[in-house]
């Protein structure tokens, strides 16, 4: 199916129709439930949760201790 006034692509297949139909379909609904619906609260701010990482420095003097803690 094409628009008036677009002329068919050769290589048009229904498989890719049905394609880009359900990419059109899938986008429709991101697009309506992308939001809560109306009758959900919301905060109207959020905080990240902040985790903190592995630690920088290591307490191991030695090249073979630092690597067996490393490694477990």
């Amino acid at each position: 199916m094409v628009s008036a006034g677009r002329k068919e692509r050769k290589t048009e297949t229904e498989r890719e129709r049905s394609r880009r139909a359900s990419a059109r379909h899938l986008q429709d609904l991101r697009r309506a439930h992308g939001s809560p619906p109306p009758d959900v609260a919301v905060k109207a701010t959020a905080h990240p949760v902040r985790l903190s990482g592995a630690p920088a420095s290591s307490n191991c003097t030695s090249p073979g201790a630092l690597c067996a803690e490393l490694m477990s």
